[in-house]
């Protein structure tokens, strides 16, 4: 009798991790085409994905990889987990379009596996499905998806150290154990992608959380083993964060000249003050040291406009869930609100501080995708189809504006001079779009008249999905070129004595020396971000910044090769007359030129 019983529930518990397993890679499958399938096709974005490309390439030809470098020199801005991953991609894959976004890409995916486990494990499996979903279709979500930064990294570790909090509160036994290590443990990666915020962010909403249940009720979730988790998770957190921020301190003190530690002052500082004084405290609190100022009104605006289209559900949503009263959330629905908090705080930190940048709001969306997953999985599950009818209407609505906005768009640019040459290339991506956004809308309005509000829904995220495969081919319409194709063109007669040059702005080119495979000579003062790793290597890459004709005339003696000049059109001029060299043009694109000087 025991064994059977036994033996059923085995096979219980075996159909459930199937079923799991089987959502999992029905997700992967599908998000993976639209991730990862197109990324290949626009070129890298200067200067982000150029920088954050250029630092890994430098660990892989270094072997340091310890201290960061950029163009050589030390880069302490963030930590180095993210360009680790990178490191792995480039050795798998080679140094291609593919290879340098495929780390990024492949934390998205993470975050959409992560959201989906944590919607099924606290609402069921509708839930997980519609919160994976959710996530998946923000357009803000998918476009960090597809850029090489930082932020998506630790918005996943962020979310899955929150997750596997309030999933541990609904647990027992090992599992319960578990989940609290996979809180310290997804806190450090955190830490270790993007610094102090990966733990920070997580503990402050816990606090505020136990405050908002009141301190007595929340402690009673809590059980006595889980002093013994706790005890075992910060040893877990420490093993994983602490080694690297040791050995990056103990290869880059200070110099005697330093300041001080509370000092504003960079002259001789080494890692420990850059990273924790510089990069965590001064950049929040100092306008002039983040020089990222933006209204503090900034996130309030970009939040909900990042989390389109599911946006739209988002006032439904809010309104059933506070319709019973704050003593009721925190009663009856005390998951939901934690993801509110955390929502809220995200939100409200970086808004307070003098460091704004469109990606810090990243990490809210995993919380706010279960919190309108778990009200689409109700009226999913219940068929209650009629409280769909508003987003439906608006959906269609949307929709139809599409179809005549990328003409809009396009129409502004090219008028401006944004697109020179290549405007009349985007005609056709532009005519596709309207065309596909035309056809996808008239369907799903086909059958929304029909009553089929399944189809209607299958045909819009359908529809969604084939608008974030035109995401990589006309993106690339809209950003800076790249430099890309300039050292394809020179690959058969270029040698190992040439020297490249970057003529006055290092970070519109940043991808130049990505594709060349080594750093650059540059005209001009050092880059405002590069100062301090300039200061830290001393005078050992003085004379890789030409800031006379004198200084061109030495580069031009000393090297046994071709050099090769890479600049803005607005610059020649300048050039011509403070150099008086002698060149051939080698390339040129829209606003970019390679020059080739003449010995």
């Amino acid at each position: 009798m025991f064994v059977n019983k036994t033996m059923q529930n085995y096979q219980i518990d075996e159909k459930k991790s199937a079923g799991w397993l089987k959502d999992i890679l029905a997700l992967l499958l599908l998000f993976s085409v639209i991730y990862l399938g197109f990324s290949w096709m626009r070129p890298l974005a200067s200067p982000d994905e150029g920088r954050y490309s250029e630092i890994p390439m430098e660990m892989v030809r270094s072997g340091d990889y310890i201290t960061p470098t950029l163009n050589d020199m030390p880069y302490f801005y963030k930590p180095p987990l993210f360009y680790w991953f990178q490191c792995g991609a480039i050795k798998m894959f080679g140094v291609n379009k593919f290879s340098l976004r495929f780390a990024n890409s492949l934390m998205a995916l993470l975050g959409i596996v992560i959201t989906y486990c944590a919607g099924r494990s606290l609402y069921g499996r509708t839930a997980g499905i519609m919160s994976a979903l959710c996530l998946a279709m923000g357009v803000f979500y998918f476009a960090l998806g597809q850029i090489i930064t930082l932020d998506m990294t630790v918005s996943v570790f962020i979310a899955g150290a929150m997750f596997s909090f309030i999933i541990a509160l609904k647990k027992s036994g090992v599992w319960r154990g578990i989940l609290i290590l996979c809180f310290f443990a997804m806190s450090a990666l955190a830490v270790m992608s993007k610094g102090i915020i990966g733990i920070l962010i997580p503990c402050a909403t816990i606090f505020i959380y136990a405050l908002s249940l009141g301190i007595f009720s929340f402690l009673r979730k809590l059980k006595s083993s889980d002093l013994w988790w706790i005890i075992a998770g910060i040893i877990l957190f420490l093993a994983i964060a602490s080694p690297w921020h040791i050995l990056a301190t103990l290869a880059n003190p200070p110099y005697e000249n330093a300041s001080g530690l509370f000092s504003k002052s960079a002259s001789g500082q080494g890692f420990f003050w850059y990273y924790f004084v510089h990069e965590h405290f001064l950049r929040f609190i100092d306008p002039a040291t983040s020089m990222r100022a933006e209204p503090w009104w900034y996130f309030l605006v970009l939040a909900p406009i990042g989390f389109f289209p599911c946006l739209i559900f988002l006032p439904q949503t809010l309104k059933d869930i506070s319709k019973k009263g704050w003593g009721n959330l925190r009663s009856e629905n005390s998951e939901i609100l934690y993801f509110l908090i955390w929502t809220i705080f995200v939100v409200g930190f970086f808004s307070v501080s003098s460091s704004k940048l469109a990606t810090y709001i990243l990490p809210i969306y995993p919380a706010l995708s279960v919190v309108v997953g778990v009200w689409l999985a109700k009226i999913w599950d219940e068929k209650n189809f009629i409280r769909l009818k508003i987003p439906q209407n608006i959906m269609i609505c949307l929709g139809y504006i599409a179809v005549i906005v990328p003409w809009i768009i396009w129409h502004i640019l090219n008028r401006k001079g944004k697109l020179l040459e290549q405007s009349d290339d985007m005609v056709l991506p532009v005519a596709i779009l309207s065309l596909l956004m035309f056809t996808g809308t008239s369907i799903a309005h086909f059958f929304a008249k029909n009553g089929d509000v399944k189809k209607f829904w299958i045909i819009a995220i359908a529809t969604m999905c084939a608008l974030f495969v035109m995401f990589s081919s006309l993106a690339g319409f809209l950003q800076r070129e790249s430099a890309e194709g300039f050292v394809e063109k020179i690959a058969d007669v270029r040698t190992k004595d040439d020297a490249f040059v970057i003529a006055f702005e290092y970070n519109i080119f940043q991808d130049f020396p990505v594709w060349l495979g080594q750093t650059v000579y540059t005209i001009g003062d050092v880059p405002e971000e590069q100062t301090f790793g300039y200061m830290r290597s001393g005078n050992v890459n003085a004379s890789r910044f030409i800031k006379d004709n004198i200084g061109f005339r030495t580069l031009i003696k000393k090297t046994k090769g071709n050099i090769y000049v890479i600049i803005h059109n607005r610059d020649i001029d300048d050039f011509n007359k403070e150099f008086c060299a002698d060149y051939s043009v080698v390339a040129k694109e829209r606003n970019f030129n390679l020059l080739k000087i003449k010995k």
